[in-house]
């Protein structure tokens, strides 16, 4: 999200190599012998200031990390994360995916399959971490962990609902599109290096 000046807001997208990463409700609870066995899968392993429980990140995984000060927008913690929810809901209704939310974090198709995770969070009104949605990751790095402390649900992808492989780069077109439409502003390509890039690695690894 952008004007014609300096950026005001920023969405980083990205994929992220394999890691597994723990929420504020687990922050500091994890123990050592754990950590040791998820890195020892091949996975880098982080606790994190976003909300949630343990969840993984990997190639075919596309992220969305907005970085803006939700007054702008005129709303609240929880009208952004409906926002974001929503903007979700959209990308993957384009795909012929009927997904919704639950009374459970994220976003879902029906009950009990998770199609994308949700974790923010806020610092004087400005968001960091977001939104994670699998396209195309291999659903097995799950089979490591309790995703989301949810032992009864499991987690799929656009991939396995629609049976034909949707990548990240087909993704994300799409889910720019949703956030447009969604926060009702332009969503436009930068390209920067410097200072700018050192402020947006500082707050995405607060």
């Amino acid at each position: 999200m952008a004007d014609d000046g300096d950026p005001a807001d920023i969405i980083v997208f990205l994929q992220h190599p394999p890691t597994y990463t723990a929420g504020r409700r687990i922050r500091g609870k994890t123990e050592l012998e754990e950590e040791q066995r998820l890195r020892r899968l091949g996975a880098d392993y982080f606790e994190t200031m976003r909300g949630g429980e343990i969840t993984y990140h990997g190639p075919g995984q596309l992220i969305a990390y907005p970085i803006l000060d939700v007054r702008d927008y005129q709303i609240n913690v929880r009208c952004y994360v409906s926002r974001l929810e929503k903007t979700i809901i959209d990308c993957c209704a384009d795909f012929g995916v009927q997904a919704n939310t639950t009374d459970n974090t994220g976003v879902w198709v029906g009950q009990d399959a998770k199609i994308a995770a949700l974790g923010v969070h806020l610092q004087r009104y400005v968001s960091s971490h977001g939104v994670a949605l699998n396209c195309n990751v291999d659903l097995g790095w799950y089979d490591h962990i309790v995703p989301c402390g949810l032992t009864d649900k499991r987690v799929t992808s656009l991939t396995e609902q629609v049976g034909a492989t949707i990548t990240p780069q087909k993704t994300l077109p799409v889910l720019v599109h949703s956030f447009q439409k969604l926060f009702q502003v332009p969503v436009q390509p930068i390209m920067s290096d410097g200072p700018l890039m050192r402020q947006i690695n500082s707050i995405l690894m607060s």
